[in-house]
C-alpha cells in the first residue's frame, strides 16, 4: 500500500470511528446503568481515555478488586490531564494481583513521579528494571534518572510567578502551544473545544485542534477570535511558531492529503492569511514544529527523518534567492539525542533557541532548555534547562518569550486551572521590571501661572514599596514619571487649590496600552 493509499485507508478508518463516537456522545455510561466491559474495552483500546474512564469507574463499583479494570483505570487518568494523581490507588491495586500486567510497575513509578514522590518512583521503577533486558533496560535507567534530576531541581527554583491567562482565554478543553509577538501585543494559540470548525469529536474523545487569536486590553487578554476558515478547517491545525515581529505563524496540520507537515501564514493587517506548505527541503518526511529567525533568512524545525540521531531531531535550513528552504541541516549532537527534540524557538536576539527534550537531563516528560548559538563556528552551547518550576515532571513542550526575556509564555496543567492544559504568563522575578516613562503636567482651573505643588505617588498593589515624590516646574507644571506595572495612587497639593487625588495603572501586558502623557487639573 503506498503513502496515499495509507494514508486515505486511516482517515476512512478515523471517520468511521469519530462518528461512532461523536453519535454515542449521549449514550456515555450513567451511575446507574451496569456497564458492558466490552464497551469500556473499546474505547481503551482506541486510547479514548476520557470516554473509557466513566465506564471503568462504574465498573469498579461493581467489582473494587478487579485488577484488569484498576490498571485499565488507571492508565487512563495517566495519560490524561484530568489528575495523573488519581492512577495511584488503582495502579497500586493492579500491581498486587496474582499475575498482574506486565507493565503496571512501569506506570505506577511514573504515576508516583507526577505526584512528585520521587524516590517511590525510583523504588518502583528500579524494580520493574529488574525485568528487563536490551533497549528496554536503557529507557528505564533514562526514567530514573529523570526522578534523581527532579529532586535536585525542585531543590533549587527558578524565581518565577505564573499568571493563568483566565476563563475568557482558557477553557475547560485543552488549551495549549501558545506564542507571542515579541512585544507582546497579541497572542496565538491551539485549543480543542468543541465550537471549533467542524466540531468533530475525534478518536481520542477530543475535539479537533484550531487556532485562536487575542489582544491585550488594560493588561487582560480578551475573548480569543476563531481565526476562522483561512486557516483553520474541519480537521487539526496547531500554532508552532511565530516570527518575533508577528507577520509569520507556522503551522502544523492533520488533514486527509497532508499529515505531519508545517506550513505558513502570513499576517496582513491583523487577519493570517492562507496558510501555504514550506517546501520539500523543509517538509521531506514527519514534521512537527519550527521557528524562522527574526530576519528571515533561516528556519529551525524538528523532523523525523533519515540520517537523525533518534526519534525527532533539531534542524535548520537558509532561505535562498528564490525564497525557497534550501536543504536542511541536523544541528548536531550537541542539542540532539537518540530521544525526541522539538519545538525549537529562537529568540529574538536570533542566537538564543529555546527547545524541549526527552533526552538532556530533565525531570520527566519532555523539559524546556535553552542553548546559544555561535553563527561563525556553527556550534551550539550545551543544552541548559530551563528550571523547576517552569518544567515539571510532566509533558513542557513550548515556551515563547518576549522580546526583553523578562515574560514567557506556556500551557501547563496547573491546581486552580479551567480544566486540562491552561495558557500561562510567565514572570522572571529576578529581571528588571520594564518601566513606564510618563509626562505629567499640572494646570489650574483658573490658569494661574508659577503654581508651586507637591505629589505624592503611592504604589497601591506592594504596601512595601516607598512613596514617590515629586516637584513639578512651577512655571510649565511638567514633571516626568518613570514607573513600573501597578496600580497607583497619586496627591496633588498646591497652596489655594483643593487637594487632588486620582488612581492611574501601568498597564503590564504589550505596547501602546500605557498613556505617554497624563493631565491633571488643580481646582479652587
Amino acid at each position: 500500500m503506498n503513502k496515499i493509499s495509507t494514508i486515505f485507508f486511516k482517515r476512512i478508518l478515523f471517520f468511521a470511528i469519530a462518528f461512532l463516537l461523536t453519535n454515542g456522545i449521549k449514550a456515555q455510561p450513567k451511575t446507574s446503568k451496569i456497564i458492558d466491559p466490552a464497551d469500556a474495552k473499546e474505547h481503551f483500546s482506541h486510547n479514548n481515555f476520557l470516554f473509557a474512564i466513566p465506564s471503568y469507574k462504574q465498573l469498579l463499583k461493581q467489582e473494587p478488586s478487579n485488577s484488569d479494570y484498576n490498571y485499565k483505570l488507571g492508565i487512563c487518568y495517566l495519560y490524561t490531564n484530568i489528575n495523573k494523581t488519581l492512577a495511584i490507588p488503582h495502579l497500586e491495586i493492579a500491581s498486587k494481583a496474582t499475575k498482574p500486567e506486565k507493565q503496571v510497575l512501569y506506570h505506577l513509578g511514573l504515576a508516583y513521579q507526577y505526584a512528585s514522590r520521587f524516590d517511590d518512583a525510583i523504588k518502583t521503577l528500579n524494580k520493574y528494571k529488574a525485568t528487563l533486558v536490551g533497549i528496554e533496560l536503557e529507557q528505564i535507567e533514562h526514567q530514573i534518572e529523570t526522578c534523581e534530576n527532579a529532586k535536585e531541581y525542585v531543590k533549587h527554583p527558578v524565581n518565577v510567578t505564573f499568571q493563568n491567562l483566565g476563563k475568557e482565554i482558557n477553557s475547560e478543553f485543552p488549551d495549549y502551544y501558545p506564542f507571542v509577538s515579541a512585544n507582546e501585543t497579541f497572542i496565538v494559540f491551539t485549543s480543542r473545544r468543541k465550537d471549533n470548525i467542524g466540531g468533530q469529536v475525534e478518536v481520542d474523545g477530543y475535539f479537533s485542534s484550531d487556532i485562536y487569536m487575542s489582544n491585550p486590553l488594560n493588561d487582560v487578554w480578551t475573548k480569543p477570535k476563531n481565526m476562522g476558515g483561512t486557516v483553520n478547517t474541519r480537521y487539526d491545525e496547531q500554532a508552532v511558531g511565530l516570527t518575533p515581529d508577528g507577520q509569520t505563524m507556522l503551522m502544523y496540520i492533520d488533514h486527509i492529503d497532508s499529515l505531519g507537515n508545517i506550513y505558513s501564514s502570513i499576517n496582513k493587517a491583523g487577519t493570517f492569511q492562507k496558510m501555504r506548505k514550506l517546501n520539500n527541503n523543509v517538509n521531506s518526511d514527519f514534521e512537527t514544529a519550527g521557528s524562522i529567525t527574526p530576519d528571515g533568512n533561516i528556519i529551525f524545525f524538528a523532523s523525523k527523518r533519515d540520517g537523525g540521531f533518534g526519534e525527532t531531531d533539531l534542524y535548520m535550513a537558509r532561505k535562498l534567492p528564490n525564497g525557497l528552504w534550501a536543504k536542511a541541516q541536523n544541528l548536531g549532537s550537541t542539542l540532539n539525542t537518540k530521544y525526541k527534540e522539538d519545538f525549537p524557538q529562537i529568540a529574538p536576539n536570533g542566537k538564543t533557541l529555546y527547545f524541549s527534550s526527552q533526552g538532556h537531563a530533565g525531570m520527566g516528560d519532555f523539559d524546556l532548555f535553552q542553548s546559544t548559538w555561535n553563527e561563525e563556528e556553527n556550534s551550539w552551547t550545551s543544552p541548559k534547562n530551563l528550571g523547576y518550576p517552569i518544567n515539571s515532571v510532566g509533558d513542557d513542550r513550548c515556551i515563547s518569550f518576549t522580546e526583553n526575556n523578562r515574560v514567557a509564555y506556556i500551557s501547563a496543567s496547573r491546581d486552580g486551572g479551567f480544566g486540562d492544559l491552561d495558557l500561562y504568563r510567565l514572570k522572571f522575578e529576578d529581571s528588571d521590571d520594564r518601566m513606564t516613562v510618563l509626562q505629567a503636567y499640572i494646570t489650574t482651573s483658573d490658569s494661574s501661572k508659577n503654581v508651586t505643588s507637591i505629589v505624592t505617588v503611592r504604589d497601591l498593589k506592594n504596601k512595601n514599596a516607598q512613596e514617590l515624590n515629586y516637584s513639578p516646574n512651577s512655571k510649565s507644571g511638567k514633571f516626568i514619571m518613570a514607573l513600573t506595572p501597578s496600580k497607583y495612587e497619586i496627591t496633588i497639593e498646591a497652596d489655594g487649590y483643593k487637594k487632588l487625588t486620582d488612581v492611574f495603572f501601568i498597564f503590564d501586558i504589550g505596547n501602546g496600552q500605557n498613556e505617554s502623557k497624563k493631565l491633571f487639573t488643580l481646582q479652587k
